[in-house]
């Protein structure tokens, strides 16, 4: 399962001289029932003539043996559950990772001097992590749903107090058997938000979703720390031994509508911010400017943007420009940089939040905004 720390273990890997080729790949299967990623490295070996060898699976170019390193990769280690890839390897190098998807990516080849880390930061920006808490009063179930797949942790019974066999309807012994299923029930709720906690602080859960009856999930909350009842962004009424499908499938509306409210819910803030000239600023320049200052809080980017410019190879300053010096240090620039994805670099080192959304209302601003910390 793809982390931020996957990303962070990739931009630790930094530049050292070696061009690296960032390969995403999407695994899933054609309308001929052959898997896509075969046709897209087929058209990639044909683009470099000079792969070309004398003598099968020996090339001359180190590009070669990267290809061959890439299959020979997939063919051992490549997990059939998943649906897309991504392969960060040094041509003519020994280094090389690869992170396994379970939902589809678009196929794409770079090579540059660092691992290209966009797509992966626009997986986890556009697909929040959930815990999921299925419960009753006696049992709970603890998943997690992430990039479509629904993925159970734990299942929790604890064990009830026995209860005595002379209890009989009415007076007294009935008050004391209801006092008695009561407390069982409070033991359990703190059970199972103790193991909630346990189970937050291994994956660091972006949201939490409770299902159950409407009462036993609005009692349970006044269990929670308050670390998690404050990402609670859903209830749902649901049994506690409800298949997995039905699970995904109750959901289903409310993680769709979730996306899009995060996401013009963002639109909206910035917009009036931008409006206010209030703690926010657009277009490529200065967000650029903004970010290398450690001023932003949350980097806002267009779907798809492509965007070029200079970084300086003497201070090292980035610029949305492609020729003369670097007005800062006055040293020369380095033209052809992919802004975006060293923008989203930089906000990735400083653990800026990322969004990325429709092109739309972005467009007066370059396809890219951000929201200040000041």
């Amino acid at each position: 399962m793809i982390k931020n720390s996957d990303i962070q273990r990739l931009i630790q890997r930094g530049a050292n001289g070696r061009q690296v080729l960032s390969l995403y790949l999407d695994m899933s299967v054609n309308s001929e029932n052959k898997r896509k990623h075969h046709v897209f490295l087929q058209q990639k070996r044909n683009e470099h003539s000079e792969l070309d060898s004398d003598r099968d699976g020996h090339h001359r170019e180190p590009l070669g043996a990267a290809f061959e390193r890439i299959e020979k990769w997939i063919e051992e280690n490549y997990d059939q559950a998943n649906h897309g890839l991504a392969i960060f390897l040094e041509i003519g190098g020994d280094w090389m990772d690869a992170i396994q998807l379970p939902g589809t990516v678009a196929n794409r080849f770079v090579i540059s001097d660092q691992p290209v880390i966009g797509p992966l930061a626009e997986i986890i920006s556009k697909n929040p992590h959930y815990g999921i808490a299925l419960l009753d009063r006696e049992n709970c179930r603890l998943l997690s749903y992430f990039l479509g797949e629904l993925r159970q942790h734990k299942e929790i019974h604890p064990e009830v107090y026995p209860t005595p066999h002379d209890v009989q309807k009415g007076g007294q012994a009935q008050k004391n058997y209801q006092k008695h299923k009561a407390e069982e029930t409070r033991q359990s709720f703190k059970q199972f938000a103790q193991e909630m906690g346990e189970l937050d602080r291994r994956f660091d859960f972006d949201h939490w979703i409770l299902l159950g009856t409407d009462e036993n999930v609005k009692n349970f909350r006044a269990f929670l720390p308050p670390g998690i009842e404050e990402r609670v962004v859903c209830t749902n009424h649901a049994s506690v031994d409800a298949s997995e499908t039905d699970i995904v499938e109750r959901l289903k509306p409310f993680f769709t509508e979730h996306s899009l409210q995060d996401e013009a819910s963002t639109i909206d803030v910035l917009r009036d911010r931008l409006r206010q000239r209030h703690f926010a600023i657009g277009g490529v320049r200065n967000t650029l400017e903004q970010l290398q200052e450690g001023k932003v809080d949350t980097l806002v980017i267009a779907r798809d943007l492509d965007s070029h410019g200079a970084q300086c190879t003497k201070c090292g300053f980035y610029l949305d420009a492609r020729s003369g010096n670097c007005p800062y240090c006055g040293g020369e620039l380095r033209d052809g940089v992919d802004l975006v994805e060293s923008m989203i670099r930089m906000a990735a080192q400083q653990e800026v939040a990322l969004e990325f959304v429709d092109p739309s209302p972005l467009s007066e601003h370059d396809g890219v905004a951000a929201l200040l910390k000041f």
